[in-house]
C-alpha cells in the first residue's frame, strides 16, 4: 500500500511537471519562431533589397557589390519564407524533442528515487524492528543498518541505546547480587561472633586450669590449646571479612584528577610487593568523582591479586587512564599466568577464589566491584591469557574547570 501511494504521487508529480514545462515552452517557442517570421521583418528585408538595386543604379563603380548584397537578401528571404511555411511543423518538433529530454530526465529522476525508495523500505523495515525490541527491553542489538544518511545514524543510535541498556542491565544485575551475598554475609558474621565469643572464653578457663595441671600433661594440653586458638583466630578473620563486605559503607566523592592519584598510589605503594615493579602509563589530567580512600582500597585488592598470581615470580604491574566521551577508564595489567577458567564466570562473586583452603575468602574482588558499582561505574575483566591479564575500572567523568 505504501509502495503504491509512493507510485502514483511520484506519476502525479511527473504528469503535472511535463504539463506545466509543456506550456510554457510553447509559450516560448511560438514567440521566438514568430519573431523570425513576422511579416515586418520580411517587409523590411524587401525594402532592403530595392535600396541595394537602387543604389546599383546610382554607383555602377560598387554595382557589384550591392549586387552580392541583394542576392544574399534574397536568399534570406527565401529561406525565411520557407521557415514561415514549415513554422508549425518545426514548433512541433521542438516541442516534443524538448518534452521527449525533459520527460527522459524526469523519468530517470523517478525511477532514482522509487529504487531509492524500494531499497530503503527493507532498511525501514530493520530499524522498525529494532525499535520494537528496544520498546520490549531487548539488549545489544544489532540493526544491521549502516551509512551516514539519516536511517543509518538512527540505526547507530538504536544500537547504542542497547548497549547502554545491557551495560546498566548488567550492573544492576551484579549489584542486586552483591547487596544479596552483603546480607548473607551480614547473617554469617553474626552468627559466627556468638560462637566464638563463648570458645574464647572457654579456651581462656582452659589456660587458666592448665596451671593447676601435672607438668606431664601441661605441654600436650598447652600445644592442643594453640591449635584451637589459631583456628578460632581464623574464623575471628572470616567473621571480619564478612562484617567488612556487609557493611561496605557509601563513596564519600569528591571530585579528583585519576592520574595523580594513581600517581601517588604508585609511589606510595612501589615496594609493598616484593619483585613487582608498579608502571603508570603517562596521561592527561582525568577528573572523576571519587571516594579516595575506597578507590585506593579497590587498587591494593588489584595489585594484591596480581602479586599472588605471579607467585613470587619477578613481574609487573602496569596501570593507565583513558578519557571517553562520559566515562573515564583506569586498567591494571598484570604480566601473570591469566585467570583460571574455572573461575571467570563467577570471578567477582564473593567466595570464587582458587587459593587454598585457609589463605582468603575471595571477597577482594566482589567488594571491589561492589565499590566501583557504588561509584556508578563498573569493574570487568577485559582481557586474560597465559601471557597476563588486564581488568578494567569505570568510572563517570566529572567535566568541568580544573580547580
Amino acid at each position: 500500500m505504501r509502495r503504491l501511494t509512493t507510485l502514483l504521487v511520484v506519476v502525479a508529480a511527473v504528469a503535472a511537471a511535463a504539463a506545466l514545462f509543456q506550456v510554457v515552452q510553447s509559450r516560448l517557442s511560438d514567440a521566438a519562431f514568430a519573431f523570425t517570421v513576422h511579416p515586418e521583418v520580411l517587409a523590411l528585408l524587401e525594402a532592403s533589397r530595392a535600396d541595394q538595386r537602387q543604389l546599383a543604379s546610382l554607383d555602377p563603380a560598387r554595382r557589384d557589390r550591392y549586387r552580392d548584397r541583394f542576392d544574399e537578401l534574397a536568399t534570406t528571404v527565401q529561406r525565411l519564407t520557407v521557415l514561415a511555411h514549415a513554422r508549425e511543423r518545426l514548433i512541433g518538433r521542438y516541442n516534443t524533442i524538448l518534452l521527449v529530454v525533459f520527460g527522459a530526465s524526469v523519468l530517470a529522476v523517478a525511477a532514482a528515487i522509487a529504487a531509492r525508495q524500494a531499497r530503503l523500505q527493507p532498511r525501514l523495515a530493520r530499524l522498525r524492528d529494532a525499535l520494537a525490541g528496544l520498546a520490549a527491553g531487548q539488549t545489544d542489538l544489532e540493526v544491521g543498518v549502516g551509512g551516514p544518511d539519516v536511517v543509518g545514524r538512527i540505526a547507530a543510535m538504536i544500537e547504542e541505546t542497547s548497549r547502554v541498556m545491557a551495560r546498566d542491565r548488567r550492573r544492576l544485575a551484579a549489584l542486586q547480587n552483591l547487596s544479596s551475598w552483603q546480607e548473607a554475609a551480614r547473617r554469617h558474621a553474626h552468627e559466627l561472633r556468638t560462637p566464638l565469643t563463648g570458645a574464647r572464653l572457654e579456651l581462656a578457663r582452659l589456660n587458666d586450669l592448665l596451671d593447676e595441671a601435672s607438668p606431664e600433661k601441661v605441654e600436650a594440653m598447652r600445644q592442643a590449646a594453640r591449635g584451637v586458638e589459631e583456628e578460632l583466630e581464623r574464623l575471628r578473620r572470616l567473621a571480619t571479612e564478612f562484617t567488612s563486605f556487609a557493611r561496605l559503607p557509601s563513596p564519600r566523592l569528591e571530585r579528583l584528577d585519576l592520574t595523580a592519584l594513581l600517581t601517588e598510589f604508585v609511589a606510595t605503594y612501589h615496594d609493598a610487593w616484593p619483585g613487582v615493579e608498579l608502571r603508570l602509563a603517562a596521561a592527561a589530567p582525568a577528573w572523576a568523582a571519587v571516594d579516595r580512600d575506597m578507590l585506593r582500597q579497590v587498587l591494593v585488592n588489584m595489585c594484591d591479586n596480581s602479586a599472588r598470581a605471579l607467585a613470587g615470580k619477578p613481574g609487573s604491574i602496569g596501570l593507565g587512564v583513558r578519557v571517553g566521551r562520559d566515562t573515564l577508564t583506569v586498567d591494571v595489567a598484570d604480566d601473570g599466568p591469566g585467570v583460571d577458567p574455572s573461575i571467570r564466570d563467577r570471578l567477582f562473586e564473593p567466595y570464587a577464589t582458587t587459593r587454598r583452603l585457609g589463605e582468603g575468602t575471595g571477597l577482594g574482588l566482589a567488594i571491589s566491584k561492589k565499590i566501583l558499582l557504588d561509584h556508578g561505574g563498573d569493574l570487568e575483566l577485559a582481557d586474560t591469557s597465559p601471557r597476563g591479564t588486564t581488568f578494567r575500572l569505570t568510572l563517570p567523568a566529572a567535566p568541568g574547570e580544573t580547580p
